[in-house]
């Protein structure tokens, strides 16, 4: 008897210790572990990566060759270009196939200064350099042109791009797998691939700088919980963790937003979290870090050194934050690059936000608190709508920090009881792959300053999405571009809204032409103009100018209307809005071009802001 209460007891204290060690490995006793072998993650993942390469090679390659433009162009020669000057050009511009940067659009090969002028930091052309030095030794071994620019080198980047994003997945899954359960961890990875924008930039714009961000924000966070998680806290760990930091803040400087992750994850109180800053903050460990963060910055001093003379530059002159002028409600819903318009899944992703704080986790305030600083940050940048972008795309790598949100909205969803629910959230998520797809194989570059609610509409229409009634459209411009009219003056002085806008001098006589085939705007036949324009006039009442709308045939002059500013215009120092309306005659040919300009025949200095055309 004896014997079998002392059998028992052992029992008991195993299942408690069994329990305690559960408890230990899983702190949110809610959630299910993963207890799937490695193996099949390793199949997963080799099988994406596989998808992968064929899908970059289909949509990227035509005839034997990358499809025009190519993939190094424009910000992306930027990240490229690191490499060829180094391993081919030794940074000598005379070298250099000649005007090649005019083909690019992107870095600029000064022949005044013997200087290659690149704007953006190093960090993808070091992630990248193995892909490029087998590029260039295959180019060798097969005697192909070892130019560094030929679709044969792009090839190898597009592979590079593929094998970040495939291995950026494989660790935001294994950072889900200490929270849920495997068939969680996966459907959220094949979401977040398949839903968001870095579904465009891993296998379109290979070489724009967010798939690799993707990567290193992935590494960075599973490394960080494999290292608050394990028992013994290696200094190997911490220095590969430092290292996925240090290369992301090389990579984007304003990528250094990431650390705080270091003081949240997982943070149960506030005591913890003065813990956790010292824990870091540990001679040791801030010894470590530092040195790796230098290490890494060698090659970009050493570049810019090279360029100006001083190892600290600044490679962005004249473009900078606003940081009193956040642009929070454009970058999240504008029909021109808005993060909620062209990628809902973020809507759902602040759901799954509101589920972590209904169920009190404070890795869900953090993600929300996180969330909303990311979007200032990038809102503050002078463009804000960043280019030529796909939806938001600053916030595409970000993604990565928003796992954990969608695994408790795909658990909460599993867990629900009402089939039609559960089956309608499937649904919902399939239309949002088809329409994020969608967007994908049917997507042109739109650069404009601001962008109506008409052209979102039509592009859905496009993508047979919706049947939209064309009845109307309105066009309009803020000035922080220059594309869709020409020529065009930008200022900084006197902006009436953000901090750009449009002027005439005594040197500009004419500014803000803006072209349109009348039959190429509606549906049916233009017959009514809504014209409006903000105008600032420093130093006097009048400014003698027009806003000219012309509509010529056959180069004849057939229909000609004014709006002129002094009719409107009062006051000086004051923006006031100039507005009215133009009725087009029926026996106007529709096949011919509505012309608008404004002009100013007594060169009068004045500022125009905020131009709308709406067509009727």
């Amino acid at each position: 008897m004896t014997e079998l209460k002392n059998i028992e007891h052992h029992n008991s204290k195993r299942v408690k210790k069994q329990d305690n060690d559960a408890k230990r490995l899983n702190p949110h006793p809610d959630i299910q572990l993963s207890s799937h072998p490695a193996s099949r993650d390793l199949v997963i993942f080799i099988l994406i990566f596989a998808a992968g390469i064929f899908l970059t090679i289909n949509n990227n390659i035509r005839d034997g060759q990358i499809r025009h433009p190519g993939k190094i162009w424009s910000d992306a020669a930027h990240y490229y270009v690191y490499m060829p000057a180094t391993f081919i050009y030794g940074w000598d511009v005379y070298r250099f196939p000649y005007k090649i940067e005019k083909k690019f659009e992107g870095f600029i090969l000064n022949d005044k200064t013997g200087k290659v002028e690149i704007k953006t930091t190093c960090g993808e052309a070091i992630l990248l350099t193995p892909f490029f030095l087998a590029a260039h030794a295959s180019a060798y071994i097969f005697k192909l042109p070892m130019d560094g620019f030929s679709s044969f080198y792009q090839v190898f980047m597009l592979i590079g791009c593929v094998f970040y994003f495939t291995l950026g997945l494989f660790f935001i899954k294994k950072f889900l797998d200490y929270y849920f359960k495997h068939s969680v961890a996966l459907i959220s990875v094949l979401i977040i691939a398949l839903t968001s924008q870095i579904y465009y930039y891993a296998y379109e714009a290979a070489l724009m700088s967010h798939v690799y961000s993707f990567f290193l924000f992935s590494a960075f966070l599973y490394l960080l919980k494999k290292y608050l998680e394990g028992g013994k806290r290696s200094y190997t760990l911490f220095s590969l963790l430092s290292l996925s930091l240090a290369l992301a803040v090389l990579l984007r400087p304003t990528n250094v937003l990431v650390i705080l992750w270091m003081a949240f994850l997982d943070l149960k109180s506030a005591r913890e979290l003065w813990q956790r800053i010292l824990f870091f903050l540990n001679p040791k460990r801030s010894l470590i870090y530092i040195l790796i963060q230098f290490a890494v910055l060698i090659p970009q001093f050493l570049y810019w050194n090279y360029l100006s003379g001083h190892y600290i530059y600044f490679s962005y002159p004249g473009e900078v934050f606003f940081w009193g002028y956040p642009m929070l409600l454009q970058v999240w819903f504008s029909p021109f690059n808005g993060l909620f318009p062209y990628h809902p899944l973020w809507i759902l992703l602040l759901a799954g936000i509101g589920i972590m704080i209904w169920r009190r986790k404070l890795n869900g305030l953090f993600s929300l608190v996180f969330f909303l600083l990311a979007s200032y940050v990038f809102s503050c940048w002078h463009c804000w709508f960043y280019g030529g972008s796909f939806g938001f795309r600053p916030l595409a790598e970000f993604i990565v920090f928003m796992a954990l949100p969608l695994g408790w909205l795909i658990l909460a969803i599993s867990q629900w009881k009402n089939l039609f629910l559960r089956s309608s959230m499937v649904f919902l998520f399939l239309i949002l792959v088809y329409f994020n797809l969608m967007q994908f194989y049917n997507y042109n570059i739109f650069t404009g300053g601001m962008w109506s609610w008409d052209d979102f509409f039509i592009k859905l229409k496009n993508y047979e999405l919706v049947d939209y009634p064309q009845k109307t459209y309105t066009w309009k411009t803020d000035f922080s571009n220059i594309y869709g009219y020409e020529p065009i003056f930008q200022t900084w002085k006197h902006p009436r809204s953000r901090v750009i806008a449009s002027y005439c001098d005594k040197g500009i006589r004419d500014n803000a032409h803006y072209k349109r085939r009348l039959s190429a705007i509606l549906d049916h036949p233009v017959s009514k103009l809504s014209l409006s324009v903000w105008v600032y006039s420093p130093d006097s009442n009048l400014t003698h100018a027009s806003w000219i709308c012309r509509i010529d045939s056959a180069g004849t002059l057939i229909f000609f209307k004014t709006l002129q500013f002094d009719d409107f215009v009062k006051k000086k120092d004051i923006y006031t809005e100039v507005h009215g309306m133009i009725d087009i005659p029926e026996w106007v040919d529709q096949n011919t071009a509505i012309h608008f300009y404004v002009e100013n025949p007594g060169g009068r200095e004045f500022y125009f802001d905020d131009m709308s055309i709406k067509f009727e």
